[in-house]
């Protein structure tokens, strides 16, 4: 394994855990424990020390298996976990921050972040509490997920030099959407780029030519196409990655997927084939799914999104004001409908208060940009 030092006293791997789905997804979840705890800890038996957490995860369940996991090996970790959205005011930020560190059983995180934007809450305020809990030792590097360049550079400006630690967005081999703009200011700023979903949820890739092409080179390589995948995004990427998985063998192909060195010529098969490119679709033609990823509530009428009731942050109101003043969108992602005779096109399985936020801007008559997949992975 690979590993960055980020101090004179703690070193990362390049490869991490993700933790999205350990306790639960956004609900606390016990069934399957021991196998996460044993996948923590084989994982670091393979050279994955960095964990990546949330309080929102399991609804805080994830810490605290991850708190039970690093007893006895805390400094030998490097723990990531983030802040949610709602809780971002200089008053609930202190008080998730405390509820993490005791979950974590730990008293201090080697890296806390933003975990979605708020805009109802002023960056300055929000900065201001983190930048004080980092002097007072309970955090030693800041980050923010999910923000798009104009937001992270402004985010950036409010801390001092070595302020914006890391950058946090998804990033695979099917939704390469960071290359816009993201990944290029997170290099621009000189902070780590921090890669979610980066094996597409199990799925590495979308559509027959890329999964053709994958399947050669691994062949070439002997290994696996997640390992291609992986080695690709991490060497020729410059970016960090968090892996989710509880399966021993899939850790393990993940702690070894930069022991090997791509051919050029390879590398830039994967650059020009592994693309998808997002489409404009005409939003009269989609249908919202009825349930959301991970068992998420979602709003299924425009009425629901203009009340949000679900309370949901940012709401769909608050995206569509972004979307006014010509911010980016990240591309909704669509399946295309196996239902007969019907009025739309196509199934939308994710981005749904980007939908919403898109309709509520710009009304039904404004296609909206879109990755179509070649099936529902629901």
């Amino acid at each position: 394994m690979e590993y960055i030092n980020s101090d004179e006293v703690t070193k990362f791997s390049k490869i991490g855990q993700g933790c999205m789905g350990l306790g639960g997804e956004l609900e606390r979840n016990h069934h399957n424990d021991e196998q996460s705890l044993a996948a923590l800890k084989y994982g670091f038996d393979c050279g994955l020390n960095y964990i990546d957490t949330a309080e929102a995860y399991g609804a805080g369940h994830s810490e605290e298996l991850v708190g039970e996991f690093a007893q006895g090996i805390r400094k030998e970790l490097f723990i990531a976990s983030k802040v949610s959205p709602e809780n971002l005011s200089p008053e609930k930020i202190n008080i998730s921050l405390d509820k993490s560190l005791r979950r974590l059983r730990t008293d201090y995180i080697d890296l806390y972040q933003i975990h979605w934007p708020n805009p109802s809450i002023p960056l300055e305020d929000t900065i201001e509490a983190l930048l004080k809990a980092r002097t007072a030792g309970k955090i030693r590097k800041l980050g923010i997920c999910n923000y798009d360049p104009s937001d992270i550079r402004r985010i950036s400006s409010l801390m001092p030099e070595d302020g914006l630690f890391s950058i946090q967005s998804e990033y695979n081999l099917f939704d390469r959407f960071v290359e816009q703009g993201i990944l290029p200011t997170s290099r621009e700023l000189g902070s780590h780029f921090i890669a979610y979903s980066p094996l597409d949820k199990g799925r590495t890739t979308d559509g027959e030519a890329a999964a053709k092409l994958l399947n050669v080179i691994s062949k070439h390589y002997s290994r696996s196409p997640a390992q291609i995948a992986l080695n690709w995004l991490v060497k020729h990427r410059d970016v960090l990655a968090i892996p989710k998985s509880i399966n021993f063998e899939h850790i393990r192909a993940n702690s070894t997927a930069l022991d090997f060195v791509l051919d050029l010529d390879h590398v830039r098969l994967i650059e020009e084939t592994c693309n998808s490119s997002p489409t404009l679709v005409d939003v009269k033609k989609i249908k919202v799914s009825i349930s959301g990823e991970g068992g998420r509530s979602v709003y299924q009428t425009l009425d629901e999104a203009l009340q949000n009731q679900l309370k949901l942050t940012p709401s769909p109101v608050e995206l569509s004001k972004e979307l006014q003043i010509g911010n980016p969108i990240k591309p909704v992602r669509l399946v295309k409908s196996h239902e007969e005779a019907t009025e739309w096109t196509f199934d939308l399985i994710e981005g749904r208060l980007r939908y919403w936020g898109w309709i509520i801007a710009f009304g039904y008559d404004r296609p909206i940009p879109s990755y179509v997949r070649s099936k529902s992975i629901l």
